[in-house]
């Protein structure tokens, strides 16, 4: 699973960091004097690129100095531990982590199972391994495609859990139209990139593949990120009450607030 909404070994990594201390909520702000359990806020960025880059440098590392099925083991317990810190540092969405956890295992288990020759499926190991993963990120798209069809997409969804949207924005037939497109950058993605990766395996080995795909594909993931937050931006600033990306971000507390200094 690859593109700016997965987390898989190499692929492009959202993080989350928590500071002790920091707000909590529990779907809203805690009540003075309610026996309520506050939850950790989700907190977006820190730990990213280290995520990213390891999964990558441990699987070749393994691949070329030990085998397929020890580069597998080795980059996807490093994205498993890279999953359980996002999810203690406070990034809750749902079901999203758990099963991407689940994806990683299974990705893995086939691998092993066809390295070890307990499945057969004509291909080679390595095969197997990026197979499941340009199918899944095809999958990806296409479902990224469905929430859009069935009238709630994906960002309408993600951006109401994450961001404290004023009053009737959600309902706002700008942000739902807003949203929808932005869907749609990311159905583009997903499924164009895992064409690309096809090509890019078929035409490379696997050490220049790998190390390929992720300069290309986070270089893109980053574009794509970017310039989908910047037309989001402008598309929204007509409604009342927005206060600029920016502002959102920081008051719904997806981004890092800055540090405090000795003197505050």
């Amino acid at each position: 699973m690859d593109g700016p909404v997965a987390m898989t070994d190499g692929d492009t990594v959202a993080s989350a960091d928590a500071v002790s201390g920091e707000d909590t909520v529990t779907g809203g702000d805690a009540v003075p004097g309610s026996d309520i359990v506050p939850r950790p806020r989700p907190r977006l960025g820190g730990g990213g690129t280290l995520d990213q880059l390891m999964p990558v440098v441990l699987f070749l590392g393994f691949y070329n100095v030990v085998s397929i099925e020890a580069a597998v083991v080795a980059s996807t317990l490093w994205s498993f531990k890279a999953a359980v810190s996002r999810r203690r540092r406070g990034l809750n969405i749902g079901l999203m982590l758990p099963s991407v956890t689940a994806y990683l295992l299974v990705r893995s288990a086939v691998t092993i199972a066809a390295e070890r020759e307990l499945v057969d499926f004509g291909i080679s190991t390595e095969a197997v391994y990026f197979g499941i993963g340009f199918a899944t990120k095809a999958l990806v798209g296409v479902v990224m495609a469905i929430t859009i069809l069935r009238g709630r997409s994906f960002m309408s969804w993600i951006a109401e859990r994450l961001l404290r949207l004023p009053d009737g924005m959600a309902e706002d037939q700008r942000f739902v139209r807003t949203m929808a497109t932005a869907t749609w950058f990311i159905v583009a993605f997903e499924i164009l990139t895992a064409v690309w990766d096809v090509y890019l395996y078929n035409n490379a080995g696997v050490n220049l593949f790998v190390l390929t795909r992720f300069g290309v594909n986070f270089t893109l993931g980053f574009i794509a990120i970017t310039g989908g937050l910047m037309y989001i931006d402008h598309k929204l600033q007509p409604i009342p009450g927005y206060p600029g990306l920016t502002e959102l971000l920081q008051k719904s507390h997806v981004v890092p607030a800055k540090s405090k200094t000795s003197s505050e």
